[in-house]
């Protein structure tokens, strides 16, 4: 993928570029094109499919996320403004999201989720200790994307063995181009396989309750009324999305970062209160979620003149990268006093598992380092990134 688009005209007096964010290209292209288009333009139109907004702006992205009313979350998909299923409570707005939220808020929250460490350290140091004698392996497949589909198993109560069919469900939900999947029926049978797999767990929750997440919710009231068998799929549905998508990325970049960055992976070695900044930084630099709103009004954005109904993307990139923003915003600062970043979106619907994302991350970092140390790129391979969100396709490591 270059870094360059070029125009394809106007449209309402704005550029139209042919940009398909769900297409593939090389490590870091997607990043690059955004640094790209950001320094030129606060907002242009999109040709592919049906056509939508994208706004390049930093300041107008985090604006627009904060301002529920005007950007709806009843679709959060680009190419997809009538969606056919509904994710709980992300497709939410208030106050019916707040309430949600408020239910959810127990489960996530900073206790809560403390009391989850051990645990979760003790996954991670089983999968790295797997690997550590092995002298390398694709990290994505056997470190990066298990380790939190187990700790969303546990949460949930779900089968273990069940691990690599979550996987194929969230490959095809959220990593399939629009050419791989133009009519999204790939994407809708995912949602389906994981609907009915969820049935089957919420009847079995409904004959003999756990202690687990899923048999809370069913507890759960909305408006003075149990949670409906149909919201409580729309629930699983989002969480495994959230649970098994983002950390296995963002666990990604921090490997690929720190194996081209060996200067920073000594420093961390040296000093480990080093690595909470590193995870922020890292989060920042290589922001990978590219959320879309509906917008409810007409309303202008980022010179893009929007209508009532259209959609509107908002990627959270040009935030995280801009240059009014930070200094050096491109680079890993593992000296950063602050950072603010919106790697985890911005206003009411910011993601309710961050501080489990934290955890996840420090501990990946932190057990990663203490038994692999030192590591490189396998040579022989051209890394890739995926589209839609930006993780990394494959990464081998050798050590």
């Amino acid at each position: 993928m270059s870094t360059t688009l070029e125009p394809e005209g106007t449209y309402e007096g704005v550029p139209m570029y042919h940009y398909d964010n769900t297409a593939g290209g090389a490590v870091l292209s997607h990043h690059e094109r955004w640094d790209a288009i950001a320094a030129t333009h606060s907002g242009f139109r999109s040709s592919v499919s049906h056509g939508y907004w994208v706004v390049t702006d930093g300041t107008a992205v985090q604006e627009s996320l904060q301002d529920w009313r005007t950007f709806s979350n009843t679709s959060v998909t680009a190419l997809d403004p009538e969606p056919k299923f509904l994710w709980i409570p992300e497709m939410l707005d208030p106050p019916l999201h707040t309430q949600w939220r408020r239910l959810l808020g127990r489960e996530f929250s900073p206790k809560s989720v403390a009391a989850r460490e051990p645990e979760i350290r003790r996954i991670a140091v089983e999968l790295i200790d797997g690997l550590k004698d092995q002298g390398g392996a694709d990290v994505l497949d056997r470190f990066a994307r298990r380790f939190p589909t187990v700790i969303f198993l546990r949460l949930m109560g779900l089968p273990e063995e069940d691990l690599d069919m979550f996987l194929e469900w969230v490959h095809n939900l959220l990593h399939l181009s629009y050419e791989e999947d133009p009519d999204r029926s790939r994407q809708l049978a995912a949602i389906t396989g994981a609907s009915a797999y969820f049935a089957e767990q919420i009847a079995l929750r409904r004959e003999k309750p756990r202690d687990d997440l899923l048999s809370h919710a069913m507890t759960w009231e909305i408006n003075g009324e149990l949670i409906s068998d149909r919201d409580l799929h729309a629930f699983c549905v989002l969480m495994f999305q959230a649970g098994l998508d983002t950390v296995p990325i963002s666990v990604g970049w921090a490997l690929y970062h720190f194996a081209t960055h060996p200067d920073q992976r000594r420093a961390i070695l040296a000093d480990s209160s080093l690595i909470p900044t590193s995870v922020e930084e890292i989060l920042r630099v290589y922001s990978f979620v590219i959320p879309a709103r509906k917008a409810t009004k007409d309303v202008e954005v980022g010179g893009c003149p929007v209508k009532a109904g259209e959609m509107v993307m908002l990627p959270l990139v040009v935030t995280n990268r801009d240059p009014a923003r930070y200094e050096n915003p491109l680079e890993v600062d593992l000296t950063r006093a602050t950072s603010n970043h919106i790697a985890f979106g911005s206003g009411p619907h910011r993601c309710l598992g961050s501080h489990l994302a934290r955890l996840e991350l420090n501990i990946a970092i932190e057990e990663w380092h203490k038994r692999i140390p030192d590591y490189r790129i396998a040579a022989g391979q051209e890394l890739e990134q995926t589209g839609n969100m930006y993780g990394i396709k494959s990464l081998r490591l050798e050590w």
